[in-house]
């Protein structure tokens, strides 16, 4: 039946050997990311064309968002504050308690007594010092890192 279909049709080649024909398909890709409060301008163009006053209202959402991180974010750093000066009101408190009591302590006789208690509160407020100082330069440090790192 082929070669019927072929014989009444002119148009098509009576050649029966194969051609070295390749098909080549390309496609093409693009890939877009967009990071940041606010979408891109084109976008911004297109969602002011399908509703008027959009984009106004995007921007001013964005804005409103900004405005609340930035409060957020200071009463989180005032909150670190107080809890930091607090922290080292009360140690302080303590470790002169300690360093008094022993004190009290070894002058009233109880020599070995007043040495541990007085020593321990010493010990503990030189250990805190030197904690702290440790971590302010660890974390000074790692903001330098940071900042090279931006640079």
């Amino acid at each position: 039946m082929a070669k019927s279909s072929r014989s009444k049709n002119k148009n098509l080649p009576t050649d029966t050997h194969k051609s070295n024909q390749t098909t080549v398909t390309a496609t093409q890709q693009t890939f877009y990311h967009h990071q940041g409060p606010l979408p891109p301008a084109e976008s911004l163009a297109q969602y002011e064309k399908v509703a008027p006053g959009s984009a106004e209202r995007i921007i001013a959402m964005a804005e409103q968002q900004a405005v609340h991180r930035q409060i957020m974010e200071k009463k989180v750093v005032d909150s670190d504050i107080s809890n930091s000066r607090k922290g080292l009101m009360y140690g302080l408190i303590i470790g002169l308690t300690a360093v008094f009591g022993g004190c009290a302590c070894v002058m009233t006789g109880h020599d070995v007594s007043g040495s541990i208690i007085g020593g321990t509160g010493l010990t503990g407020l030189v250990g805190v010092f030197v904690y702290g100082s440790r971590e302010r330069r660890k974390e000074r440090e790692t903001r330098l890192e940071a900042q090279i790192k931006k640079q």
